[in-house]
């Protein structure tokens, strides 16, 4: 769990650093006015690094039982929503932050063993 919380954070910053993907506050009027705030630079919108964060733990997950596993994916959707609401990210970057956080949580979990029958 260590690593992966690592990883994703770490991950974001390094893709960030190759997409500028422009954030949605700095292309409406309409949302400052009702209080909406700037988020981040302007160019940082690709991938959301918290779905980034919630896609890893929430795939990491799934060794949990059904009640936490499910908690562990509603929290985190809630998570998520905020940062489109907000007008912080695209949609397709916080859908694209989950499936990162997914791919690099199951390759951390192959290469660790993590949730394997046996593993501590």
């Amino acid at each position: 769990m260590l690593l992966t919380t690592l990883a994703s954070v770490l991950l974001p910053h390094l893709l960030k650093t190759q997409f500028d993907q422009v954030r949605p506050d700095r292309r409406t009027v309409r949302g400052h006015l009702h209080g909406i705030p700037l988020s981040g630079r302007a160019l940082d919108a690709f991938p959301s690094g918290h779905a980034v964060h919630v896609g890893a733990l929430a795939s990491a997950a799934a060794v949990l039982p059904p009640a936490k596993r499910n908690l562990a994916w509603s929290l985190g959707a809630v998570l998520v929503s905020t940062r489109i609401l907000l007008l912080a990210h695209w949609a397709s970057d916080v859908l694209a932050g989950l499936a990162i956080g997914a791919v690099l949580e199951r390759v951390i979990r192959r290469l660790t063993g993590f949730g394997h029958q046996g593993s501590a």
